[in-house]
């Protein structure tokens, strides 16, 4: 496992193609922040999808560039499902919105379980491969 922590993000890319994206506490992440995640994790195992469980650490946020940049199709040539998770009422709404508006070119789905969110990302990648 390889672990990229940035001012924004922590990162941690499993040997699997397994990403888990956590943005740190109190940080606004920012369409700058996608696009160094996304270097950072095709210059470490290049030519590869992955399948990313994203969620934010405590009074994060996710501005409306860094949602549209994640929903790209830039952005998700490089990825094979992504399942967001969080336990926070709002961020429910907030993520639905995001599957409604920015309409994610992958199959995504919103959790508010993580272990749930993993094991579907486990299934999407079985069906993957």
């Amino acid at each position: 496992m390889k672990v990229f922590e940035t001012s924004a993000f922590v990162m941690k890319i499993h040997d699997d193609l397994l990403i888990e994206f956590k943005v740190k506490a109190n940080i606004n992440l920012q369409a700058s922040d996608v696009w160094e995640s996304r270097d950072l994790s095709v210059n470490h195992i290049p030519g590869k999808k992955f399948f990313v469980l994203f969620e934010g650490d405590d009074d994060s946020s996710v501005s409306g560039e860094a949602r549209r940049a994640g929903a790209s199709e830039e952005y998700t040539k490089h990825v094979a499902a992504l399942a967001l998770y969080s336990d926070k009422a709002y961020e429910r709404i907030i993520g639905s919105l995001f599957l409604k508006i920015n309409k994610p070119l992958v199959p995504t789905q919103f959790f508010d379980n993580r272990e749930q969110a993993i094991a579907w990302l486990r299934i999407k990648q079985k069906t993957t491969f």
